[in-house]
């Protein structure tokens, strides 16, 4: 298989199946933050075969399918506004390196959080979405705040664990 037919193939593969698990949503109540966690897990092969413009790629094609097919919109807009991560993460890190990058990926990461909040409550007016919100309390709110920033920061080295998986097993047997 040719490297341009390749990275054809593996983003379609990992497209429609990131799409799968966001799909999921809609039957499994934990996959709605699970499954974006997932489906941007799968945007790493789409990387190491096609580079960052692939991946960026993957991450519009993935977040346009599930706002169109998925009926848990809050798992679709959390992948439509926090999946650039894993395609982003490798540009960061080789820009501010070490625990400098930290900050910055802690900021962006809570902007895009900030802007999907504002567009489910103030937009998309996801009425259930709110009530949820609102049920929490103020304390609760900011103990969110930090739990997720605290989960960006675990899953970036998980994704830096799964790349080296990828890099250094499953490609190899895939692609002899």
């Amino acid at each position: 298989m040719n490297k341009a037919t390749r990275r054809v193939a593996v983003s379609g593969m990992m497209v429609a199946l990131a799409v799968a698990i966001l799909l999921m949503g809609g039957v499994i109540p934990a996959a709605t933050f699970a499954g974006p966690a997932a489906a941007g897990l799968l945007l790493i092969p789409v990387f190491a075969e096609g580079g960052q413009k692939f991946a960026l790629g993957a991450w519009i094609a993935v977040s346009a399918l599930s706002l169109i097919l998925c009926p848990d919109k809050e798992a679709a807009l959390l992948f439509a506004f926090l999946g650039w991560y894993p395609a982003m993460k490798w540009r960061l890190e080789a820009r501010l390196p070490g625990p400098k990058g930290v900050p910055v990926k802690l900021a962006l990461w809570n902007l895009c959080a900030g802007a999907m909040a504002a567009m489910i409550f103030y937009v998309f007016r996801m009425d259930q979405v709110i009530a949820e919100y609102r049920e929490m309390g103020r304390a609760m709110l900011i103990a969110f705040i930090l739990l997720a920033n605290v989960t960006l920061l675990v899953y970036d080295r998980l994704l830096g664990i799964v790349a080296v998986l990828y890099l250094k097993k499953i490609r190899p047997k895939v692609f002899k």
